[in-house]
């Protein structure tokens, strides 16, 4: 059965999913992860991982899929960026065993400004984060920034047509389509390799079936 929000509900779950906060944010943690975690997966497909590489992910939420993405991928080192103290608080639980192994750590950081050094990183990837970035062109040339030379950057996010349907995206949300984020890499300096476009049903944060469109692009700097 279709659920009743008010506006003020419909703010605070966009706020929530932007940035995840108190007990509430806990649980919207766990629901982001249930509903993302296909196109998380996707976006680690893209990545196509060799070898021994450093690995980015820019707003890794609960992280609960970092365990599995380490096991797969023996010889991946991961470094975890959040906006949300309770993120990476929630990351740093469930994922204490790779912190000690030295293969995992945690960073909190201002969403705007990555704490790295220039050409850092072999990889990095982010799902669902483009609609809350503040300056959208300072980000991705920031990105472009703290990737190595020939690096590859993979993004995930959900298509403009889909996201204008949810009745809480009105609230801090920018829409993307292809072409706005591929224009947007390219002015960065990344040249775009690989796409793909997927269809799925999934139950929407206001906890509607909805069927979501979205699209995995991987770029070489």
């Amino acid at each position: 059965m279709k659920q009743s929000f008010t506006e003020e509900d419909l703010k605070a779950i966009a706020a929530q999913l932007s940035h995840p906060k108190g007990e509430m944010g806990i649980e919207v943690g766990d629901t982001m992860h249930e509903s993302n975690i296909t196109m998380t997966k996707k976006a680690i497909e893209l990545c196509h991982f060799e070898g021994k590489e450093l690995l980015l992910e820019i707003g890794h939420g609960n992280a609960n899929h970092v365990g599995t993405l380490l096991t797969e991928n023996p010889g991946l080192n991961y470094t975890g960026l959040e906006i949300s103290d309770l993120m990476y608080q929630q990351a740093q639980l469930a994922n204490e065993a790779w912190i000690k192994s030295g293969r995992a750590s945690f960073h909190v950081y201002d969403g705007q400004k990555i704490p790295f050094e220039n050409d850092y990183f072999d990889q990095i990837m982010t799902v669902n984060t483009i609609y809350f970035w503040k300056e959208p062109s300072k980000m991705a040339g920031d990105i472009y920034r703290v990737l190595q030379p020939e690096g590859r950057f993979t993004i995930a996010f959900a298509q403009k047509e889909f996201m204008e349907t949810l009745p809480f995206t009105k609230y801090g949300f920018t829409f993307y389509d292809d072409e706005k984020v591929e224009e947007l890499m390219y002015h960065a300096g990344f040249t775009i390799v690989e796409q793909v476009d997927v269809k799925e049903t999934v139950k929407s944060k206001a906890l509607e079936e909805v069927e979501r469109e979205y699209t995995v692009m991987s770029f070489y700097k």
